[in-house]
């Protein structure tokens, strides 16, 4: 997983449940939560996700409440240390909001199922423990995602958040769109935390890499001084990642996998 710079958050980065998924607004928001399974619940919470979850994230895009609904399960890490099994991701045109009772309410009649808003959270967490939620801001993304990728989340410390996604902006996004263009990565985005926030966080914003399969996870790019060349014909490969190393310090890496997506139609 060390090369050069692989492609790869939430949060982490939006949408077809096989094929495309959707852009991200570089002035929206997302929220990502973080679910951890309850001891031997694993299967139902998958189930409950995969159907219930579902049904009323796509009622809430129906309704236009949110624009896209990422489920990202945990790949690595895994177990008891894995702080989470579960990401879901929910993005926003503009302003951010927490999920209101009225528009879990409407987004359950939406999908047609006969519960309340109460039976909703209870069977959640019967099979499952709501660890964190948090807020972030779309700063830059590239090309797109799709069910089964997997995302490689790069957890960043940064000491100035503005200097760091200038130079990204300047250095990797060209980049990444060289690597989408060859098909060596799917998309690529860089996501700023604005809460919780303070000096004591352990990371300040992340940036996804998005692979279309296990093994482009892993696999060397030998090109990649070629591309790094054709792209920056004017900068320098080593001084280039040293002020990389100035900017930012990965603070932890994860991989998820795309297990489900839901985006508004344009």
């Amino acid at each position: 997983m060390r090369v050069a710079r692989l492609l790869l958050c939430a949060v982490v980065a939006t949408a077809l449940a096989s094929s495309l998924v959707a852009q991200q607004s570089n002035t929206g928001y997302h929220t990502v939560a973080c679910f951890k399974a309850k001891a031997d619940s694993a299967a139902e919470l998958q189930k409950f996700f995969s159907e219930e979850s579902h049904k009323i994230a796509q009622g809430r895009v129906d309704t236009g409440q949110i624009t896209t609904w990422y489920l990202l399960r945990s790949v690595l890490p895994q177990g008891s240390s894995a702080e989470c099994d579960y990401l879901i991701v929910t993005m926003f045109s503009g302003t951010p909001h927490l999920l209101a009772q009225q528009d879990l309410s409407a987004a359950i009649k939406k999908a047609g199922l006969s519960i309340t808003p109460e039976e909703y959270v209870k069977r959640r967490n019967a099979v499952s423990t709501l660890v964190s939620v948090g807020i972030f801001q779309n700063q830059l993304f590239v090309g797109s995602a799709k069910k089964g990728d997997y995302f490689r989340v790069n957890y960043m410390k940064v000491p100035n958040v503005d200097d760091w996604i200038a130079y990204e902006k300047k250095v990797w996004q060209p980049l990444a769109e060289a690597l989408v263009k060859d098909g060596k990565a799917d998309g690529w985005s860089l996501n700023t935390r604005v809460l919780p926030e303070g000096s004591e966080q352990p990371f300040q914003a992340v940036t996804v890499d998005v692979f279309p399969s296990w093994d482009s996870v892993f696999a060397a790019d030998p090109q990649f001084v070629d591309r790094f060349r054709k792209v920056h014909p004017d900068m320098e490969l080593g001084t280039t990642f040293e002020e990389f190393a100035k900017l930012r310090t990965i603070a932890l890496i994860n991989l998820y996998e795309l297990e489900d997506v839901i985006t508004a139609t344009k």
